[in-house]
């Protein structure tokens, strides 16, 4: 981990009609780090993630990723700049088997082009070849390797998770945005799901997590931001913001 930062958040606004749902945001996310996004419901935390991922334009304020203000820029320019994300529920292509579920999601394939995929399969065909290997190994990273010919849709809750893993990995992100990872998964794939993302900073990948689990954060995070009322009300280690009477005065609405 690094203490250089590679995502800044600055006075982030977005309202939905008349409810401010992100409201002055600010913080900033280490390279290579982990952090923790964490707050009451309601608190802002899965638009903020929207905001990131180009979703949302925000009203006002700047996201800035590695010195560049993304805000606005739409989904597919800034994950062409090494931000993708995971959503709350599973968004797989049932019907495809695993494999392909993962192969679909590398950026810039050569046989994407019909005109190439018809006359030019010299220059797709060595590349189908490293997104089937490399599809492979993350497969096996987390341990869906025997299921790799299954439809998608006959994983379990667990199974699905770690296959959204591995499919935004397969995008070579250096921001990777998760939104509840353990939702719906039984405590085994939770320590699981935890051990792999574990490892991340250390493949260059940097994590901003929304979770509810606090023992899942714990266990990955470096540390956290309190979200309340649409903006940043603390930081720290779990610890240190589970202590602070803001805190606790938000998640029970003191």
């Amino acid at each position: 981990m690094t203490t250089e930062s590679i995502l800044e958040i600055r006075d982030v606004h977005f309202a939905y009609g008349g409810v401010r749902a992100v409201d002055g945001c600010s913080f900033t996310v280490g390279r290579q780090a982990s952090t923790g996004l964490i707050g009451p419901n309601g608190a802002g935390k899965s638009t903020l993630i929207e905001v990131v991922a180009g979703g949302l334009r925000p009203q006002s304020g700047q996201v800035l990723f590695e010195g560049e203000d993304i805000a606005g820029m739409g989904r597919m320019g800034i994950a062409r700049r090494g931000i993708v994300r995971t959503f709350q529920l599973s968004r797989e292509l049932l019907h495809l088997p695993v494999i392909e579920n993962v192969m679909i999601a590398a950026q810039d394939q050569v046989g994407e082009n019909p005109m190439t995929a018809l006359f030019a399969a010299p220059r797709w065909r060595p590349q189908e070849t490293d997104l089937l290997q490399r599809a492979d190994e993350l497969l096996a990273w987390v341990g869906l390797e025997r299921l790799r010919y299954a439809p998608a849709g006959s994983l379990s809750g667990g199974q699905r998770r770690l296959l959204d893993i591995a499919r935004a990995l397969m995008a070579r992100p250096k921001l990777l945005l998760l939104d509840e990872p353990t939702a719906g998964v039984y405590p085994a794939l939770v320590q699981m799901i935890a051990e792999r993302l574990k490892e991340l900073p250390a493949m260059g990948v940097t994590l901003l997590m929304v979770a509810h689990n606090m023992g899942f954060v714990a266990s990955v995070c470096d540390d956290v931001v309190v979200m309340a009322q649409g903006r940043m009300l603390t930081r720290g280690s779990l610890d240190e913001v589970r202590g602070n009477r803001e805190v606790v005065q938000a998640y029970l609405g003191g």
